[in-house]
């Protein structure tokens, strides 16, 4: 079913191969994290940016995942995600604040904060660093993850190179290309390693131990991986 924002052209004739791909992707990616982080039994995680889309294979492809492996699991959107009650009735949703505002939780009411391909999507490079501070806010640990700039492919446009030009140029070619939407730095703004862990250090500090990764898809590092978690004491 199609629902919420369009992140990744819904209709597009690669549509059915992303899938594929990004199901595959996002899979090693939750490996990566189980085995770097190690959750108990039991451990609470907020899954954070949870789409209401329903009709891509790869839409909250994680939070099953969660549940499989014995994580107590809570949901959060900014958009409105009652439709997927029915669909992870295991799953406790938090309410809506709405875009920008702070996740309805209180500090460190979570084991691991989790979000999938968000942060890209957040807003300028200030909204991306809040960002994940709030995630680093409600929980213990922090695992996040973004397409890598410098693959290739840009997953959403599914144009491949453009968006290795200066990011206004990049704009303004999408501008002319007919595609105002994802021209628009609120909708999309593309990070490198660099730039997350720039981030990051700058989010979390001294408080957080900072590790990161890439993933490969398609021949290059496709997908970059924060794996943070509170220092003891």
């Amino acid at each position: 079913m199609s629902e919420g924002i369009d992140y990744f052209g819904r209709g597009h004739w690669l549509t059915s191969i992303q899938e594929r791909v990004s199901l595959s992707t996002r899979r090693r990616m939750y490996d990566l994290w189980l085995e770097v982080a190690r959750p108990p039994k039991g451990a609470r995680v907020l899954d954070i940016g949870t789409t209401p889309d329903r009709e891509r294979r790869d839409s909250n492809c994680m939070i099953p995942w969660f549940h499989d492996d014995g994580l107590q699991v809570s949901l959060y959107s900014p958009e409105d995600i009652g439709t997927l009650a029915g669909a992870f009735p295991y799953a406790t949703q938090l309410p809506s604040a709405g875009f920008g505002a702070p996740i309805p939780a209180p500090d460190q009411a979570f084991d691991w904060a989790i979000s999938s391909a968000v942060l890209e999507h957040v807003g300028n490079a200030d909204a991306q660093t809040a960002f994940i501070a709030e995630c680093a806010r409600v929980a213990r640990g922090v695992f996040l993850t973004t397409p890598n700039r410098w693959h290739w492919l840009e997953f959403h446009t599914k144009l491949p190179l453009l968006h290795w030009m200066p990011r206004e140029q990049h704009r303004a070619a999408l501008r002319g290309l007919g595609r105002p939407v994802w021209a628009s730095e609120s909708h999309l703004r593309l990070l490198d390693l660099a730039d997350v862990r720039r981030m990051a250090e700058k989010a979390l500090g001294d408080a957080f131990r900072i590790e990161l990764k890439t993933v490969w898809a398609l021949g290059m590092p496709s997908n970059i991986v924060l794996v943070a978690w509170r220092r003891s004491g």
